[in-house]
């Protein structure tokens, strides 16, 4: 019995000095990583909620800032004093939240009349980016039709999700006559929630029902082991292998497919080829492949998923790898900015 109890002892003891060894391994990795990625200049406090309305910068010289709210509605009406382009230009963020306002307070100063909106996270809106009601656009064309006096065109503008919103807007609003698309996606993934991410739905609802998506949760063996460990050891996550493998396992590929082919919008899409966060360039093609006509693709071989910063984006708790590098990304956000412009003068002349 003493020896049984001995060798127990020894049991727990090295199980106990490996639970040991590994959780210093764990924060070691945590806070070296933290240190080699954090910006020197990073400080917490500067950094606020992309629902903060205070951060948007309200006074813009020529140009009138509005801040809009309805049942659904909700975000900013920008309006240039020398309004030099016809119709209203609308912008939308990504899963981070945002209006775009980056994209909408330039083209504002160049003369374009824009709704800078939100689409979730507002008080009036769904909290999170989960069964988001693309009717909320009814309510949007009826704004216009009462606020824009010569809302003859309409563009909307999207990067990551909200390229995912707009293409899905696109296929059901007529009224919707020019598309941009930033680092899009061909499919309907599932909705991305923080408080409640084993409850998994579709991004998206119509008329009530949820529309169809691939799981990106189903990815599973080392792409979902390599994912875990980017999360423990605190290593710019990869979603992109993550995307990819749950689009060739899903049995519903066809069934989530965005059915570009129903829209008869003109349609200019940007794209990289180093996109670490999902397969934006292969999506690109396959957008272009269904619905070729009064499509435009441009792909950047050396960018990633936002056409500016590093490959990586510190965020405190969570490093996104993006893809590309400072100076490819730079340039692809100097072109597409300058074909953007080009090609809206053209729709909105």
């Amino acid at each position: 019995m003493k020896n049984f109890f001995k060798v127990l002892g020894k049991i727990v003891l090295g199980i106990l000095a490996v639970i040991l060894l590994w959780t210093i391994f764990v924060y070691g990795m945590r806070y070296y990583n933290d240190q080699k990625y954090k910006p020197q200049d990073y400080n917490a406090e500067d950094y606020s909620a992309p629902t903060e309305l205070s951060q948007y910068n309200q006074e813009i010289d020529g140009v009138e800032v509005e801040h809009i709210e309805g049942e659904y509605l909700n975000g900013f009406h920008l309006k240039p004093e020398d309004k030099k382009h016809k119709g209203v230009v609308i912008t939308f963020g990504g899963s981070e939240g945002s209006p775009a306002y980056y994209t909408a307070e330039p083209l504002a100063k160049e003369g374009y009349e824009v709704l800078s909106l939100f689409y979730f996270g507002m008080d009036n809106q769904q909290k999170e980016l989960v069964e988001v009601p693309l009717d909320f656009f009814d309510e949007v064309l009826t704004y216009i039709d009462e606020n824009v006096s010569d809302n003859e065109d309409i563009t909307v503008v999207g990067a990551s999700k909200g390229a995912e919103l707009c293409l899905n807007l696109t296929t059901r609003y007529p009224e919707i006559d020019n598309v941009v698309l930033y680092a899009p996606t061909a499919w309907n993934y599932m909705g991305l929630s923080f408080e409640d991410y084993s409850n998994v739905r579709s991004s998206w609802t119509w008329q009530g029902e949820p529309l169809p998506y691939i799981n990106s949760n189903t990815a599973g063996g080392m792409t979902g082991v390599n994912l875990m460990l980017d999360f423990i050891l605190k290593r710019p996550v990869q979603y992109r292998p993550g995307y990819e493998a749950a689009a060739e396992k899903a049995d519903n590929k066809e069934e989530a497919r965005i059915k570009v082919e129903e829209s008869q919008a003109n349609l200019l899409i940007f794209a990289g080829a180093k996109d670490m966060m999902w397969q934006s360039e292969v999506s690109a093609q396959a957008i272009a492949d269904k619905r070729p006509d009064k499509t435009e693709v441009h792909v950047f071989d050396q960018a990633g998923h936002l056409f500016l910063g590093d490959w990586y984006q510190y965020m405190g708790e969570i490093i996104l790898a993006m893809g590309g590098d400072p100076k490819h990304n730079e340039e692809a956000g100097m072109e597409s900015n300058q074909i953007l412009l080009e090609k809206l003068a053209e729709w909105h002349s």
